[in-house]
């Protein structure tokens, strides 16, 4: 059975982006500062259960067994993290809730506004630095969530400067936060300090957590400011031909290969620990000095 595949042509007013062209933020640009707007409100709906010590008062079981909980961490639903919420609804007729079997605990559907971080990739945002290494810069996004910047993401006119002792701020507001294994400077021999500018690469969501990777280099530029290495080095395995072989022929005794063997001094005993070992080149010496 002969089977055709066949080619559906290609729409030319379809647009066609590029492996290297960034996928494009929706969070809105301040036009003053130029830094993309993350926060955003939304309003979804929540199956929730209720204990049967909030009856009276739905609203406050629902704070203390669900919505608190979200707080400051990471909400699929929302596609950020929770940082409040507010206007509590409830979604049942009359405000009746469903008692489901045996439970005690009773169902119903909500409605909430939540107020969410939600960076997407291509924001361009800003934050402080807390931490310089040779390997990657540490920065916090008001004074709260974590972003690294890894060395590939530095521009390559940067160069790092590494000092002999580490440093921790002891005064000011950074008191005790701030550890430097060095410093980086930039391609006119400025230190870079304090709030750094910065394009979201990455998104990292572990459990509740969510963490950011930036990077300083504009976007779509990321391959070709990484270093070039060199075909010797690129991990391949090498061939080689078979006149750089060497073999080496080792001699070896036949006598070399014979092995003892295990015997048992009588037919009777079946005990292991009777066995003896012979060495059958002794038995062949003796033969020999007997003829």
């Amino acid at each position: 059975m002969s089977v055709e595949v066949r080619k559906r042509p290609r729409d030319d007013s379809t647009p066609i982006r590029s492996k290297l062209e960034p996928p494009k933020s929706t969070n809105p640009i301040d036009e003053t500062t130029q830094l993309s707007q993350p926060f955003k409100k939304i309003t979804t709906s929540l199956y929730v259960s209720l204990a049967p010590m909030y009856i009276t008062d739905p609203i406050t079981g629902i704070k203390s067994q669900h919505l608190d909980q979200l707080l400051m961490t990471y909400f699929p639903k929302a596609q950020g993290v929770v940082i409040g919420y507010s206007n509590i609804k409830l979604e049942e007729d009359d405000g009746v809730a469903k008692i489901e079997g045996s439970s005690p605990f009773t169902f119903l559907w909500i409605t909430v506004d939540f107020l969410v971080w939600s960076p997407q990739v291509g924001d361009v945002l800003e934050g402080d630095i807390y931490m310089s290494t040779a390997s990657h810069l540490g920065l916090l996004i008001g004074d709260t969530f974590n972003c690294s910047v890894r060395k590939h993401g530095i521009p390559r006119d940067w160069r790092f400067v590494p000092i002999q002792q580490d440093e921790v701020e002891e005064e000011g507001e950074s008191k005790g936060r701030v550890k430097s294994f060095g410093y980086w400077v930039d391609e006119n021999e400025v230190k870079v300090e304090g709030k750094l500018k910065f394009t979201v690469k990455a998104l990292h969501t572990t459990g509740r957590v969510v963490s950011i990777e930036g990077t300083l280099i504009q976007p779509g530029q990321e391959i070709s400011a990484q270093p070039v290495k060199s075909a010797e080095k690129s991990g391949k395995h090498m061939k080689f031909d078979e006149e750089d072989v060497t073999t080496v022929d080792i001699a070896v005794d036949e006598e070399d290969e014979q092995l003892p063997g295990y015997i048992i001094n009588s037919d009777d005993e079946q005990d292991e620990d009777a066995a003896v070992v012979v060495n059958h080149e002794e038995e062949d010496s003796e033969a020999v000095e007997s003829d």
